[in-house]
This record gives C-alpha cells, sequence and structure tokens, in this order.
C-alpha cells in the first residue's frame, strides 16, 4: 500500500505541477528582439552601433532587447557590420540569432555586399549562419556574380564549393560572358574548371567566344576554344 501511494503522489506531482510547465517550454515564443521589424535609421542606434564596430554597445543593445531584424533604409544591423567590414560584430550579431538573408529594398543581402567586397571571412561566416548563396537582387546579381566581376578568385571558390550557380545569368548574359567582357582570365579559367556552359547564347546569338574575338583577345580565345567553344 506505501509503494501505491508513493506512485500515486508521484502521479499528482506531475500532473500538477510539470504539465503545466513543459507546456509553457514548448509554446515558448523566440526572443522578441528576433523579431523582423521595420523602422527609420534614427530610430535605431543598433545599426549606427553595429557599423561603426562598437561590438560592447551592440552586445549592450541587444541585451537590452533592441531588435537584431530591424530592416531600414539604410538596410539591417547585420548589413551594416558587413558594410564596414565589422567580422566581429558580424559574428556576434548571427550567433545571437539575427537573420542572414534580411535584405535591403533592392533585395541585396549581406552576403552580396561581403562578396562584391571581396571579404572571404565574412562569406564564410555568412554561409555557415545559413545565408542563400544563390540568393538574386532586384537587377538580377547574384552573390557569386558580385564577387566574379570584382575579381575576387578566392570568394568565388567558396561561393562554387557552397553550391552556387556557376551558370547563372544576369541580364541575359551569362557569368562565364561577363567575365570574358572584362578580359579576366584567371576568372574565366576558374568558371569554367567548374563547370561553367562555353556555349551559352544570349537572346540574340552572342556567345563568349564572341565576346573574346570582338576585344580581340588572344588569350580567352584559345581558352574557351580548347574548352570546346563551337566555332
Amino acid at each position: 500500500m506505501a509503494k501505491g501511494t508513493g506512485s500515486s503522489r508521484y502521479l499528482l506531482f506531475v500532473l500538477i505541477v510539470l504539465l503545466p510547465w513543459l507546456s509553457g517550454c514548448a509554446s515558448r515564443s523566440e526572443p522578441s528582439n528576433l523579431e523582423h521589424e521595420t523602422a527609420t535609421g534614427a530610430a535605431t542606434p543598433m545599426i549606427e552601433a553595429a557599423g561603426q564596430g562598437d561590438l560592447d554597445r551592440v552586445m549592450a543593445l541587444s541585451e537590452a532587447g533592441e531588435s537584431l531584424n530591424t530592416l531600414t533604409e539604410k538596410g539591417s544591423p547585420l548589413m551594416a557590420a558587413v558594410a564596414a567590414g565589422e567580422d566581429r560584430v558580424a559574428w556576434f550579431l548571427l550567433s545571437e540569432g539575427a537573420s542572414p538573408d534580411l535584405a535591403n529594398a533592392d533585395g541585396e543581402t549581406p552576403l552580396m555586399v561581403a562578396s562584391a567586397q571581396g571579404s572571404r571571412r565574412l562569406v564564410q561566416l555568412l554561409l555557415s549562419a545559413g545565408a542563400r548563396v544563390n540568393a538574386r537582387d532586384a537587377d538580377g546579381y547574384s552573390p557569386v556574380i558580385r564577387a566574379a566581376e570584382q575579381g575576387h578568385l578566392s570568394v568565388v571558390k567558396v561561393l562554387l564549393a557552397a553550391g552556387a550557380n556557376v551558370n547563372v545569368s544576369q541580364g541575359g548574359e551569362s557569368l562565364l560572358m561577363k567575365i570574358v567582357g572584362s578580359g579576366d582570365l584567371l576568372t574565366a579559367e576558374m568558371l569554367l574548371a567548374a563547370g561553367a556552359d562555353v556555349n551559352y547564347r544570349t537572346a540574340d546569338g552572342r556567345t563568349a567566344l564572341d565576346m573574346a574575338r570582338a576585344n580581340n583577345n588572344r588569350d580567352l580565345e584559345m581558352l574557351l576554344v580548347q574548352a570546346g567553344a563551337e566555332l
């Protein structure tokens, strides 16, 4: 009887005390400072602190409940940190739950900004946080296009390894065509090695080989022919 009584008391304890507590844990919402909000730049000291690389202030504001995912005409706190090259602040914001893909009005994401700047460390940090490697902005640019156009080979390598589409196109031209048009032999070699379509054609039928010949770039012309470009 004593044993049965003890079991009954334990069961009663679970029903009265533990179950309501467990139910509360299961339904608990994420911290309020991770909710997506919009505001003006003047009303967001977090963005100012992030852009200045003031990690102590960013941490204090976060502790006080300041939103990490507020979007203004200046972008988000993470965008401000990335644009300023403040990788420590960016790491803190991401580790606290800031969205890696919160884009501005033009669809530009922090990964696009880091890629254009050639910041390999920030690119790797954003990718590790789940940033979309093939995101596109309003003009059709993706992170790998941004990096390649600026000649940031190391960043292009990181993006391609993370799954960036080597055959992405923008404005009717493939990534390879854009690079051939700029005369960047090393980046063109990398893209071809990664599987770029050497015979991609624009709406009017032009190819990367046509562009190389129009620019009288014999090195690129030879590279493309060796890669299987149709003559």
